[in-house]
């Protein structure tokens, strides 16, 4: 929690201003008709060394450069995706991997999952149109992740997500991201180590490319990284009994009782209100500030960082206060 605090109060002025920043990075990939390049970049304020996309301007500096590069740029955290500018490059240097940009259609709320073919943790074949009739919770993970904030921390709460939806016609679902390690038998342990249920929690895998195309609809690119392993970005997806989507959550501080609140919503089910705002909060938070205050966990965070914030302006009138009768 506070990481979280530290991280919302460094960010939030940035986002509020729409303050500048040095980038310093490799590029990884390179698309010359949008103008958008992938970088590993060096730590960016308080925010980690990590892999994301930039948009760069000019559009035709980005046709310039190769994936290797070595660029330094001004990061503009006003626009999505960030724009860089002022861009310098190094001759690129060669690249031990380099990711696949995938062409694919997005998916937004309101429209159907995709009925891509999968293998379940049990060798069965798996599809979502299998569980139309149920509410589905859909995560993206990957079993070899190290990061005990991302798939691990997801996994966990979807073992308290099986326990809360035990009576209820809800089912789990984890697509696997790392598609040619993690086949079903490496899933059903994974799986068993979690204490997944596989007739109420589904790990999936299909056919590599399939299955990161269907992953990448739903905006997450699974960027190999020779230190810190496969980079990608959170959506977690409800979906509703009629297979549509209803929501994308994309950060990782959502809780679990948060989740059963909005589904039970949908069917106009008895809910605490509490609850679903928590959830709004938390990812109005990053809508604002960005994924760097991912880990803002809604209305208790709120509270102490406004209980910081207040106190620092308490503390600041004191002082102005004191220096005025001084002057007087």
């Amino acid at each position: 929690m506070i990481s979280s605090i530290v991280s919302f109060m460094l960010i939030f002025p940035v986002a509020a201003s729409a303050a500048t920043a040095h980038l310093h990075g490799i590029v990884l990939a390179v698309t010359p008709k949008t103008g958008e390049v992938i970088v590993r970049h060096d730590a960016l304020g308080a925010m980690p060394g990590m892999t994301m996309p930039f948009r760069v301007l000019p559009r035709s500096r980005a046709r310039e450069l190769q994936p290797g590069a070595i660029i330094d740029a001004t990061v503009d955290t006003r626009t999505e995706p960030w724009t860089l500018h002022n861009l310098t490059s190094t001759a690129a240097q060669s690249l031990t991997t380099e990711p696949v940009l995938r062409r694919v259609t997005p998916l937004h709320v309101g429209d159907i999952v995709p009925d891509t073919p999968f293998l379940d943790q049990r060798r069965a074949p798996f599809s979502f149109a299998s569980l139309r009739g149920q509410d589905v919770v859909l995560a993206f993970v990957y079993t070899r992740c190290q990061d005990a904030r991302m798939c691990p921390l997801i996994s966990a709460k979807f073992h308290r997500l099986q326990t809360l939806v035990a009576k209820k016609r809800v089912h789990l679902v984890e697509v696997t991201l790392d598609p040619t390690f993690d086949r079903p038998s490496v899933l059903s342990r994974y799986g068993k180590a979690f204490g997944a249920d596989p007739t109420r929690w589904t790990l999936a895998v299909g056919d590599a490319n399939a299955t990161l195309d269907f992953a990448a609809r739903f905006g997450i690119t699974a960027f190999p990284d020779p230190n810190l392993g496969i980079i990608h970005a959170e959506n977690t997806v409800l979906i509703g009994p009629d297979g549509r989507i209803d929501e994308m959550i994309t950060e990782n501080s959502w809780a679990p009782d948060e989740l059963v609140a909005q589904i039970d919503q949908t069917h106009g089910v008895a809910n605490n209100p509490l609850r679903r705002f928590d959830l709004w909060l938390s990812s109005a938070a990053v809508a604002m500030c960005g994924n760097a205050v991912g880990g803002f966990s809604g209305l208790a965070d709120l509270a102490i960082v406004l209980l910081i914030f207040g106190s620092f302006g308490y503390l600041l009138w004191r002082v102005a206060r004191k220096i005025l009768v001084e002057r007087t």
